[in-house]
């Protein structure tokens, strides 16, 4: 299964798959806790608003807040929600009921004016998003006031944004596995192509293999057919080695025929039997493998020979007959006379 290409790009896939969707499930958790914090910034700004014009100090020097705030979470006590202002000349306080009788710890940097974002510690020792502005009147007096809400409410709306991604999630690498998977099915399907090709080769039904495969694999292909080719210019030689021995071996079958002939004249026949028997054992092999070239393609071709050597090869075999050795026979043939001749593999 290691071996397997289709088990590499399904590992490989589900692998980078994983790690692409838990990377951007990261990212989009982050995005969407910045968008919260900044939702949150954005409406502790305006309760800070509201609390400042709600804030200034009594002719005796008091500070003094109008009115409370219209979010009624700043009533209920420990909500989450809190509003503090203090008199920076005389640290004295004032607080939203929902502080109780806890404070929020504030930096001991008093600010210039401009509005700033802080994370303070609440009344339980929670996490708070907090927004602070320092103001000074026209008398020089000047407070801080402080907004500041309790980080686990953009907790809890990340863990819901959390809880309804994870299914979409689970959606995508499902269909991202799908179209994997029928992108392995079609890039792979040249493949299946060329090993049914194969098969029919080593079915003999073809040759060659036959099929129309991409750039990346036609080069294969190709080196298989180089191989194919290659193979069968090594059988046809070694079938036309053996049908030349063969041919080569009916010669001194046909002197040893004659030779038993006359060894049963004179009346050895026991050995005659014996040299029969071993002659007709090579006879056999020679007809079997001459079957063979007759059944095989392409053994058949051009062989180039001497013509006085094969004249003389055929009146020896004659002579050794009865009635060779009644005849007389001469050859007329240079000793270096050659001749191209075809030979088929059915003679």
């Amino acid at each position: 299964m290691r071996n397997s290409i289709r088990f590499r790009l399904w590992s490989a896939r589900a692998i980078s798959i994983v790690i692409a969707l838990a990377i951007a499930g990261v990212g989009l958790r982050y995005l969407f806790e910045l968008n919260v914090e900044r939702r949150v910034v954005s409406e502790l700004t305006d309760d800070l608003n509201e609390l400042i014009a709600a804030t200034s100090f009594t002719a005796d020097g008091r500070l003094f807040v109008a009115s409370t705030l219209a979010d009624q979470r700043f009533s209920n006590p420990l909500s989450g929600h809190y509003w503090q202002v203090e008199d920076l000349a005389t640290h004295s306080l004032v607080r939203s009921r929902s502080l109780w009788d806890a404070t929020l710890a504030l930096p001991k940097q008093a600010g210039n004016g401009e509005l700033r974002k802080e994370e303070l510690k609440g009344p339980g020792g929670e996490l708070t998003v907090a927004v602070i502005r320092t103001i000074t009147d026209a008398d020089g007096r000047a407070f801080r006031a402080v907004v500041a809400e309790d980080h686990r409410n953009v907790e809890v709306s990340v863990g819901e944004y959390v809880r309804d991604l994870a299914p979409a999630l689970v959606v995508l690498a499902s269909a991202l596995m799908g179209a994997f998977f029928i992108q392995i099915t079609v890039g792979l399907a040249p493949l299946e192509s060329l090993r049914i090709a194969v098969k029919n080769v080593i079915a003999q039904r073809t040759a060659r293999l036959d099929v129309a495969a991409p750039s990346e694999v036609q080069p294969l292909a190709d080196e298989i057919n180089r191989l194919l080719d290659a193979q069968e210019k090594a059988l046809s030689r070694a079938r036309s080695r053996a049908t030349d021995l063969a041919h080569g071996l009916k010669t001194p079958l046909q002197v040893l025929s004659a030779d038993i002939r006359t060894l049963r004249k004179k009346g050895e026949s026991e050995l005659a039997d014996e040299i029969e028997k071993s002659a007709s054992a090579i006879r056999r092999h020679v007809e079997r493998e001459l079957a063979r070239a007759r059944l095989a393609p392409g053994v058949s071709g051009d062989a180039a020979c001497l013509v006085r050597e094969v004249a003389s090869g055929v009146v020896a075999v004659v002579k050794r007959t009865p009635r060779g050795k009644q005849l007389s026979f001469v050859i007329d043939a240079a000793e270096n006379l050659g001749k191209i001749a075809l030979v088929d593999g059915r003679d």
